[in-house]
This record gives C-alpha cells, structure tokens and sequence, in this order.
C-alpha cells in the first residue's frame, strides 16, 4: 500500500481524477486500506510515507472519516 501521491504523482490533490479515471480506484483502495489501520499502524505508516504539504491533513480526515 503507497499513499495516492506516490502511486499517481501527477494528480493533484482535489483534482476529478481521484473521483474518476485512473485515480479513482487508487484512491478508493488506499482509503478503504487506511480505514482499517490501527492508531498505531497509522503512525508508524506516516512516519513512513509523510504527508507533502499540498496533502496536508489528508490521514486526519480519513481517520475521522472512514470507509464504511
């Protein structure tokens, strides 16, 4: 599991390519997957895969947010 910034560089954050086209299922896999992770599997996770500062927040709003 890659954060979607890595596993589609040129998509930006906010962009309609992560709700459709080849981000879409990138960027569905990766939150369902985070979804599920423990609070410490989580941080050990950032701490592997920082955020980029136009991804700011974005594990924050899936840990209050989850897939279900």
């Amino acid at each position: 599991m890659t954060p979607p910034w890595i596993t589609n560089p040129d998509i930006e954050r906010g962009s309609i390519g992560w709700r459709m086209g080849a981000g879409e299922e990138t960027y569905n896999a990766f939150y369902r997957a985070f979804s599920v992770l423990t609070d410490a599997d989580a941080t050990a996770f950032a701490r592997v895969y920082p955020e980029p500062p136009e991804w700011a927040g974005f594990y924050a709003m899936i840990r209050e947010n989850p897939w279900r």
